[in-house]
Formats: C-alpha cells, sequence, structure tokens
C-alpha cells in the first residue's frame, strides 16, 4: 500500500496501518535518535514517545508536508522539551588525547558521533537531514523552522569547520 494511502488509513483509526508506517521509519528515526542521545535506553524511550504522540495527533497531519518531515520534528521537539540533555552542542572543541585514538580509527559507523563534538545541535541537525536522510533544503528547513538561507549558510559554514579536521576531511569528500 503507497503511504499515503497508509495515512489516510491511519488517520481513520486502522492500527494496523500506523504499525506499517511505524515499519517504515522506526530504523531511520532510531538511527537519528540514537545520535543525539547519551544511552540507546533514551532513544528507545524517545522514539516510542514519538510514535505515540504520531498515533495520538495523526487526525493533524496535513499531505502538504512529507510524512517523515512531521515524524522528525515530533522526536526533535521532543527532544528538546526533555531539558536538551540529549543535545551535545560544543562550538569550539580542542582535540584531547582520547580524541586522537577515535579519529585513527574514524569510520563511517563513529562519523557522525564524532561530528556531533564539533557543530552547535542545530548544524548537526541540518547536517543530519540533509546529508544522511537525503532532505532536501527545503524539508531540512521545516523540520528546523529556520529560514532556508539558513540551512544553506550552516551547512556551509559547519562543512568549513569539520573540514580543519584532518582525519574528518576526507570523509566529508563523500558528503
Amino acid at each position: 500500500m503507497q503511504e499515503a494511502e497508509l495515512i489516510k488509513q491511519a488517520q481513520k483509526g486502522v492500527t494496523s496501518c500506523f504499525s506499517q508506517l511505524v515499519a517504515r521509519y522506526q530504523v531511520r528515526l532510531y538511527s537519528y535518535l540514537l545520535a543525539r542521545c547519551h544511552h540507546p535506553e533514551d532513544a528507545d524511550d524517545v522514539l516510542q514517545e514519538t510514535f505515540m504522540n504520531a498515533f495520538q495527533y495523526i487526525k493533524s497531519y496535513q499531505p502538504k508536508w512529507a510524512f517523515s518531515t512531521w515524524l522528525y520534528t515530533i522526536a526533535r521537539r521532543l527532544l528538546v522539551s526533555r531539558h536538551k540533555r540529549y543535545y551535545v552542542a560544543i562550538e569550539d572543541v580542542e582535540l584531547a588525547s582520547d580524541d586522537t585514538n577515535e579519529l585513527h580509527s574514524l569510520d563511517h559507523n563513529n562519523f557522525w558521533r564524532l561530528i556531533k563534538k564539533y557543530v552547535s545541535a542545530d548544524c548537526y541537525d541540518a547536517l543530519w537531514f540533509h546529508y544522511k536522510e537525503d532532505k532536501p533544503i527545503k524539508q531540512v528547513a521545516d523540520i528546523l523552522k529556520k529560514s532556508e538561507s539558513w540551512v544553506k549558510i550552516n551547512l556551509h559554514r559547519s562543512k568549513m569547520k569539520l573540514r580543519q579536521v584532518p582525519a574528518l576531511s576526507r570523509l566529508l569528500e563523500e558528503l
């Protein structure tokens, strides 16, 4: 069944259709949350809360927005409302000796965790949604409640900042 039809049926109260939507987005959303939470258990909690809120408010979803944008917006708001304890927002981090080992073994598995040490939470989210989730600038702006110009400028600034970290620069070329 197409996503639009699943959403319409879920809005009518068909729980099996909502379950299919959960199955489509659960892994990607969990990955997004896990990169922002200190513990996997916290990511699990926020994931569950996100889908509970989505189910509760599915009737308010409007098809003019991408369903994934709506879900990520719910998840992001839940993270922020939890006293921002899940966000790591360090603007200027010096490389510590324990970071050196992490940089030498850098691969795609810890690439995103290391990036969040060097950019603000909003910039990290912009990078994640645009490059990891392949969201267009407009959708990223909608999720973050920022202008498209803000997103473009901060994507560029973040990439420039991250290029100054030698081990990250080679992987940034793939973005």
